[in-house]
């Protein structure tokens, strides 16, 4: 039932016209088969803040995407509270933990909420290695931007996330997560699985930067400690505060509060 390249549906739809749409989504944003039984439980875990006009329109195409490739996948929303700087990769930490207290998930993929799919061979499953789904996308031309890119929507297994100890939690506000995500990958001695790039293709919804979201101007001086704090800070160091989680018609919210004095007190010299 595959339809090879999508035509990617970025105009604007409204949450009452979404549950609408897509009617056969079980409550929490759970996708599976109906017929057949899927081979991985999948965990979709977006980084959320003030987005959400882009959240509707990435799963307006996600979940008819997820139900033509027989995917049981559920839909994690992680909500970083204001006013702390936005630290999207430590919401990945929180939502690889968060997502387990629901089931016994082995396949987690992390997405970006502008990012939209458009083409469905592009499968949402689990590899040997760890996989980077968006291999090209319009904001490059179709093409990887240089060669350790690893961001967009990428892919763990459970035990491959384990194994680099997740994301560093020391990025806050923009830049720097993705490359430090790459050393921790390489440091481990995975390689990257990609699909072709005419298969993992995703056009992006434009936006300007966030309030709340500058510049991150020290990604370059952590960056070169990676592979020294991998083992010490990271998925096993992440420090939240859950303050609300809703089960709503086509998603899971997770709401948390991050407290930036306290990650960079309890840091790495």
């Amino acid at each position: 039932s595959l339809l090879g390249r999508l035509a990617g549906l970025k105009r604007s739809i409204a949450l009452k016209e979404l549950t609408k749409t897509h009617p056969h989504v079980e409550k929490g944003g759970k996708v599976r088969p109906k017929h057949c039984k899927a081979s991985e439980k999948v965990a979709i875990i977006i980084p959320f803040r003030n987005r959400h006009s882009h959240l509707y329109i990435l799963l307006n195409n996600l979940i008819p995407l997820l139900q033509r490739q027989l995917i049981d996948a559920r839909i994690f929303v992680v909500e970083q509270a204001m006013p702390t700087l936005f630290n999207r990769a430590s919401l990945f930490n929180v939502g690889f933990l968060e997502s387990q207290k629901f089931d016994k998930y082995n396949c987690f993929i992390f997405h970006d909420v502008d990012l939209i799919p458009i083409d469905d061979r592009n499968l949402y499953r689990c590899d040997e290695q760890p996989v980077h789904f968006s291999a090209s996308m319009d904001k490059y031309g179709y093409e990887l931007p240089y060669k350790k890119y690893f961001g967009g929507v990428v892919g763990f297994t459970r035990n491959q996330y384990l194994k680099i100890n997740g994301n560093s939690n020391l990025y806050f506000g923009w830049g720097g997560e993705d490359d430090d995500l790459f050393e921790r990958i390489d440091n481990k001695n995975y390689e990257i699985a990609r699909p072709y790039k005419d298969i993992g293709r995703y056009d992006m919804v434009r936006h300007t930067h966030d309030s709340g979201n500058w510049d991150n101007c020290d990604r370059r001086v952590l960056l070169k400690s990676a592979r020294d704090r991998q083992d010490v800070e990271g998925l096993n160091t992440v420090k939240y505060k859950s303050k609300y989680v809703k089960v709503m018609s086509h998603m899971t919210w997770i709401n948390v509060e991050i407290n930036l004095k306290e990650v960079l007190d309890t840091a790495p010299k």
